[in-house]
């Protein structure tokens, strides 16, 4: 069982400034925790219900929580019986990237839901890369960890200062393409196997900064419908299954 003092510091890890400060964050569902623990990430514990115990005994390093603790820790409102602990990744720098690939950058993102689904496109179509603006979203919201459903564990999401990034991949040599309601229709385009795929806030779109870099924009078409947009995360995963070569 555990301690108050650990059940209060677990609790904490639910916000930003704790999983910052201890460097820590939580997993919730055994599928998904398996996935972490496969990956380059470090375990530091996992706490699961008597029951989930019983049922699972071929795991021998789980911590017994009764149902009430695990809802004081779950983010969820309906909690599953086991939860992990995490310590958090070294992240790789810019200079590591493989271009090679196509990249995606993500502009100041602040759904959780959103770069969950987004991270668990991209790892669905081998995309091990993204970039996000330093005011998105942080990967380690539970929001979306969750949504990611262990995706996060085989994607690297770097954070960077868009100025940077700009710099940084301009002196590339790659194609650069970005989502825009005015955009060629990706539908005629020809697939690619590398490059830069920007995509903007969910409300405001990409940002006048990128849109003076030039870069080819694309859009999705739609038929006729008084419909003003699709959701961010639907239209990355139309785009990419369109484009990838």
């Amino acid at each position: 069982m555990i301690s108050k003092n650990q059940l209060k510091f677990f609790k904490s890890l639910n916000q930003s400034k704790f999983r910052n400060k201890n460097n820590m964050f939580i997993v919730e569902g055994w599928r998904s925790i398996q996935d972490f623990i496969n990956s380059d990430y470090k375990l530091v514990s996992v706490f699961a219900t008597k029951r989930w115990i019983n049922l699972n005994n071929n795991f021998k390093n789980a911590t017994e929580i009764n149902q009430e603790d695990l809802k004081k820790i779950s983010s969820l409102k309906n909690p599953n019986q086991v939860l992990a602990i995490f310590e958090k990744k070294k992240i790789i720098s810019l200079n590591d990237v493989n271009l090679k690939k196509i990249m995606v950058f993500l502009e100041n993102i602040s759904n959780p839901g959103n770069l969950g689904s987004i991270i668990r496109t991209c790892d669905w179509f081998g995309l091990n890369t993204i970039v996000c603006s330093e005011n998105s979203v942080n990967i380690y919201n539970p929001k979306v960890i969750q949504s990611s459903m262990g995706s996060l564990s085989r994607v690297n999401v770097i954070y960077s200062n868009t100025d940077l990034f700009l710099s940084f991949i301009n002196k590339k040599k790659v194609i650069k393409l970005v989502a825009d309601l005015r955009g060629e229709n990706i539908f005629s385009m020809s697939k690619i196997s590398s490059g830069v795929l920007f995509f903007g806030n969910e409300s405001k779109g990409i940002s006048e900064k990128i849109k003076k870099q030039g870069y080819n924009k694309i859009t999705i078409p739609k038929n006729i419908s008084n419909c003003e947009s699709l959701n961010l995360s639907v239209s990355f995963g139309i785009i990419i299954s369109k484009l990838l070569k």
